[in-house]
């Protein structure tokens, strides 16, 4: 009888603890993704297609790096967003600052 009490406890445990993992992963993708759905720039688009956020904020680093030697109007991730994590919104005139700086 103790067998069985102790396995149906394990399987409830077990239960629980793969509940909780898929909705901490959940979790996770959301907040992952990005949270622009519009975007004017394949850049961005196909990185965030790619890997959400984290992707973006990566290639936007590497492009930042070259794209102060273009424009020197960019100095830094301030130079076209207004505010930074987790909406990034643009400035005005953030897109002009991308393709003159070399972006697609």
């Amino acid at each position: 009888m103790k067998k069985l009490e102790l396995l149906a406890l394990a399987a409830a445990t077990a239960g629980i603890l793969s509940l909780t993992s898929v909705s901490q992963d959940a979790q996770a993708a959301d907040a992952a993704a990005c949270v622009r759905k519009e975007f004017k720039t394949t850049l961005v688009k196909d990185a965030c297609t790619k890997g959400g956020q984290a992707e973006a904020k990566k290639v936007m680093k590497k492009f930042l790096s070259t794209a102060k030697a273009k424009n020197p109007s960019v100095k830094d991730c301030k130079s076209c967003h207004t505010s930074l994590s987790p909406e990034y919104k643009l400035t005005p005139d953030a897109l002009t600052h991308f393709i003159k700086a070399g972006g697609k």
